[in-house]
């Protein structure tokens, strides 16, 4: 649940349970309630916000190898994502997409 930076991690595992159960155990993890957006781009988001958090590029590789359908199967219904520093994420995510797109034109 909490790898340190010299673990070598092999495969990253989605999964959903109540958020406190996972308080202790787990260092990376999101909070999805009920709200407007739907599963599959709820579980795009989560994905690449978990992406962002990783440390170590061999760990990036690992969430980017989860599977989108995989996560938005695991949640029920549309729901909101929240978790530590997600607004700073999101910041950075359209920051790096304006990014790119005036590097296109």
């Amino acid at each position: 649940g909490q790898p340190a930076a010299d673990d070598e991690v092999l495969y990253v595992m989605p999964m959903v349970a109540p958020y406190v159960s996972l308080g202790g155990p787990f260092a990376y993890r999101v909070k999805i309630s009920p709200g407007p957006s739907k599963k599959g781009s709820a579980a795009k988001q989560c994905l690449k916000m978990l992406e962002a958090l990783m440390e170590k590029a061999s760990w990036r590789k690992l969430v980017q190898a989860v599977q989108d359908q995989e996560a938005a199967n695991l949640m029920c219904g549309n729901c909101k994502l929240s978790m530590p520093g997600m607004q700073r994420l999101q910041q950075q995510a359209k920051r790096e997409k304006k990014r790119d797109v005036r590097e296109r034109e």
